[in-house]
């Protein structure tokens, strides 16, 4: 089971494989004031409905652009940004200090100028505000619940195996207070290892099921399945598979 004082558990899946031979069908920019790095990959017809995608602690990857290709396939732009400008939990400078490294990027200084650089993105696609929801790994689970909390309205959003212990443990702030404040459809998919406060019954999931949201656990699954299992084992495999659609139902349910 996870720590409260990690962001991943010690059974957590580390970095992902490479996919090989996968070419990207999106394009990187850098964007904004803020300098964000983006993967930007589009619909292959008109469409007014976009995600943005927050990272796990890995970053941009080819196995992280591949899912944004298949959200674009389903009629939506996607951008995915990489708030930690190319460091990894491998590579950063801090080394095994893992909560210097994620000291280093706050909702306030960082995270929210990246957001709302992304958005403005969007918005010169002529995508309304209105239309956008989000997808977070990992991280990407307490930046989506931080943004939502600081007034960003997202159309609904999707989690698997969210880290939002992040706001406490790093940050030294409330996490049930971090998802009262959230007023949209939250589908959380927290791994076996997750912690016991984002799964069905606790105070979070039923705030959450007050707004329309859900936690589903995976509980034979390891913490990183999604965007980093080894996709060459079956189980993992079929689980991810599962995943990926229940976030394509859960999206298609909440803009119809």
């Amino acid at each position: 089971m996870a720590s409260p004082s990690s962001c991943c558990p010690p059974t957590a899946w580390g970095a992902s494989l490479q996919l090989e031979g996968y070419t990207a069908k999106g394009i990187g920019e850098t964007i904004g004031a803020s300098l964000t790095p983006i993967y930007y990959t589009s619909p292959e017809t008109a469409s007014q409905k976009a995600i943005v995608v927050f990272t796990d602690i890995w970053g941009i990857t080819d196995r992280m652009k591949a899912m944004c290709d298949v959200f674009a396939s389903h009629d939506f732009h996607v951008i995915m940004m990489d708030c930690f400008r190319g460091t990894t939990m491998d590579s950063n400078p801090y080394g095994s200090d893992f909560v210097s490294w994620l000291k280093q990027y706050p909702y306030d200084d960082v995270v929210k100028n990246d957001t709302h650089a992304c958005l403005e993105y969007l918005k010169s696609k002529n995508i309304p505000a209105s239309n956008i929801a989000s997808i977070g790994f990992c991280w990407g689970g307490w930046a989506i619940a931080k943004s939502a909390s600081e007034g960003v309205s997202w159309k609904c959003a999707i989690s698997p195996h969210p880290s939002t212990k992040i706001e406490n443990f790093i940050f030294g702030l409330d996490e049930s207070s971090m998802f009262e404040k959230g007023d949209f459809p939250f589908l959380i998919l927290p791994a076996g290892d997750d912690m016991e406060n984002i799964k069905p019954g606790s105070d979070i999931v039923k705030n959450l099921e007050s707004k329309g949201g859900k936690s589903v656990p995976f509980e034979k699954m390891n913490h990183g399945w999604v965007s980093r299992g080894d996709l060459s084992q079956e189980d993992v495999k079929k689980d991810v598979e599962k995943a990926l659609s229940m976030t394509m139902e859960f999206l298609k349910k909440n803009f119809d």
